[in-house]
Parts: structure tokens; C-alpha cells; sequence
């Protein structure tokens, strides 16, 4: 006779709080930067690429951008663990962006 087991509905969710604490010696949450570079053979063009990408889910994202003559740079500030959507939606969303290079850092303040 096959006896049923009960499953507390924590036991099937792990404690990711504890598990976090557990693997972290350090209390700060590391951030990645990310650079990418927005081009147009006129200058109106990489600003409306701005702001597309504004306008886009990655907006909420973007932590600097810097106009120049025939580009703009744009600096997203990320969590590592969304680095592949990121960059999916980017390059869904603007195909010609330049991608730079991935920074990695320690949050000083609340994340």
C-alpha cells in the first residue's frame, strides 16, 4: 500500500534570499555597464536611434548618453543576470547600434 507524502508548498521553492547570503561575502550587488554607440550618416539620425531606444523596454535601463556631432554614446547600467536580454532587445530593436564593451562593478548604493 502506497502511502501519500505531504509537501509543504515552501518545500518546492527555494529560499533564494538565504541561498543569496549564503554564496555573498560582500553586501553589494554587482551591476554591469554596458556601452554601445548609435551612428547615421546625418547628424538627426543616431538622435532618433536615442530616441527609439528611449522609448523602448531598455530605456528604463539607460544611466548616460553623451551627443556628438554624427553619433551618440549611451551607457546602460544592468544587473549581469540581464545582460542576454539586453542585448536581444538592442539588437531587436536597433540592429545598426554599435555594441561596446561589458563592465562589471560593485553597487555602492541600494540596487
Amino acid at each position: 500500500m502506497n502511502t501519500a507524502q505531504l509537501i509543504a508548498l515552501r518545500d518546492g521553492i527555494p529560499d533564494n534570499a538565504r541561498l543569496l547570503r549564503a554564496g555573498t561575502t560582500s553586501s553589494h550587488a554587482q551591476r554591469a555597464e554596458l556601452d554601445v554607440c548609435l551612428t547615421g550618416l546625418a547628424a538627426e539620425v543616431p538622435r532618433t536611434h536615442l530616441r527609439t531606444l528611449l522609448h523602448s523596454p531598455l530605456g528604463v535601463y539607460v544611466t548616460h548618453t553623451e551627443v556628438l556631432r554624427d553619433r551618440v554614446r549611451v551607457r546602460f547600467d544592468i544587473a549581469p543576470e540581464d545582460l542576454a536580454f539586453t542585448l536581444h532587445t538592442l539588437l531587436a530593436t536597433l540592429p545598426e547600434a554599435v555594441i561596446g564593451s561589458v563592465q562589471y562593478h560593485e553597487c555602492e548604493e541600494a540596487c
